[in-house]
């Protein structure tokens, strides 16, 4: 066993691919499992948005979509039946198309309706899900090793690890990257500027600074939301700049002023006066969300714009970054700017956030999720099995009670007892520090979140689409 392991610590690289691919199937291998089903087609149609958004774009030069939002003088009211809404639903409301459209800069409708458009699909009737989400799916690749490697530099490789891990798992994040919307493109835009970012603070060229910076403008370029990635590199040069902050924020501004003149000359191209009408009712639009829309994000998470989704991880997410970021905030770097990124989203979710959607949370994922693989690390190494298992309840009991309800957790419930009375005298043994009682909670830790793990995987096949109508 001994030699064993020292050919790992030998061929540490090779291992850590060979994990990391593992990690890569996995997730990818989950978020495939009736992608095209799951959530339902036109569950939110901004999906549509952004396709057709591209495909008129590439096919007509000009930018066509729905909206329906009032500051459009006109709506053409169509009934484009793509996925079949309208055969399953014939009551549904018809799509009010706008000419030219303009929620939302064009870069990820170019995207996604530029990759459909290659497909063949030249139509915005034929522009199905099925199509639309497929670059979802290989993004989400990408975003798993943006994970990964911004994890191993923040934190180590096990938390490496644990984090592409959890984000190949987790149900919401599996599910919400199927999705074709703008925030699924965001995602690796931001890991990527905090990388470079990171590298620019270790190594002081400030070619890094200037990737960074570049990956901002494109987020915005997105959606105006990406203005996120631009306030967490203002946050890092004002903290961590030292001599450079006043260069370093100059740049940053100067890629921002080029992502606004941007999406302002292709507003004036088409129609400027439309465009500053809509810029305008974006900025006043109702605040459906509410006093609670923080509340909301932790707790009621959701993936679509109706249905709860009730996944203990989020939460368990949440208690980590705050756990981390009080603990670390000022004394570790890595810790530091991981609060920044999560604080610069939740301004920018307080700000632009006007109806809960569920899509406005994306953002938040990867960074809760390197927060819990780093909490679990210092778990690991200090054993505390009060936080260890309270944590643990939360992805377990909402897992479990998705998977087999009340009733057919009674069977389990001796188990369950067991483990909390062993939970009980490992805590009472552990009191004394006994050298040999470590040994024993690391076990336990681990085997928690395996099964955590295993859990996971399982409510994710669980959610074909007969039960996808009754997630909650």
């Amino acid at each position: 066993m001994a030699k064993f392991f020292k050919e790992i610590k030998k061929n540490k690289v090779v291992f850590s691919l060979l994990i990391l691919i593992f990690i890569l199937i996995l997730g990818n291998n989950l978020r495939e499992y009736q992608y095209a089903s799951v959530p339902m087609p036109g569950e939110t149609a901004d999906e549509y948005s952004f396709g057709w958004l591209g495909i008129s774009l590439i096919k007509d030069k000009y930018p066509v979509a729905w909206s329906g939002i009032g500051a459009y003088k006109t709506h053409d009211h169509q009934r484009i039946n793509v996925d079949n809404l309208f055969d399953k639903d014939p009551e549904r409301p018809l799509f009010p198309i706008n000419k030219p459209w303009f929620d939302h800069p064009p870069l990820f409708g170019l995207l996604t309706g530029g990759y459909a458009y290659l497909k063949g699909i030249k139509t915005f009737e034929d522009a199905s899900v099925i199509v639309l989400r497929r670059p979802m799916l290989k993004i989400a690749l990408v975003t798993t090793v943006l994970i990964f490697i911004l994890a191993t530099r923040f934190f180590g490789f096990k938390a490496g690890i644990i984090a592409g891990l959890l984000y190949s798992v987790i149900p919401t994040t599996v599910i919400s990257s199927r999705l074709a919307l703008a925030e699924n493109a965001i995602i690796p835009l931001f890991l990527g500027a905090v990388i470079c970012a990171d590298y620019y603070l270790k190594r002081k060229k400030i070619i890094y600074w200037y990737k960074a910076s570049i990956l901002a403008a494109m987020a915005m370029l997105c959606k105006l939301s990406g203005i996120s990635v631009f306030i967490t590199l203002f946050f890092i040069a004002l903290k961590f700049g030292k001599r450079k902050t006043a260069k370093l924020i100059g740049v940053s501004a100067l890629f921002l002023l080029a992502a606004v003149l941007v999406f302002g000359v292709y507003g004036a191209l088409f129609d400027w006066e439309t465009f500053v009408r809509v810029a305008t009712f974006n900025s006043q639009r109702f605040f459906g969300a509410g006093a609670e829309i923080f509340f909301q994000a932790i707790i009621r998470t959701k993936i679509t714009t109706g249905s709860y989704f009730t996944d203990g991880w989020i939460p368990l997410g949440w208690i980590s970054i705050f756990i981390v970021s009080f603990v670390k905030w000022n004394k570790s770097r890595p810790s530091t700017i991981l609060t920044m990124a999560v604080f610069s989203q939740l301004i920018v979710f307080l700000l632009f956030g006007s109806e809960p959607y569920g899509w406005y949370c994306f953002p938040f994922y990867p960074f809760l999720i390197i927060a819990t693989a780093y909490l679990f690390v210092m778990l690991f190494e200090k054993p505390n099995l009060f936080l260890a298992v309270s944590l643990f309840l939360l992805p377990f009991g909402t897992a479990l009670h998705r998977l087999i309800g009340v009733e057919g957790f009674q069977p389990y419930v001796p188990h369950f007892r067991m483990f909390t009375v062993f939970a009980l005298l490992l805590f009472t043994f552990s009191l004394k520090e006994h050298k040999n009682t470590i040994y024993f909670k690391r076990l336990f830790l681990l085997a928690m979140f395996a099964f955590g793990v295993w859990l996971s995987v399982l409510k994710v096949y669980y959610y074909c689409i007969e039960n996808w109508y009754f997630v909650t």
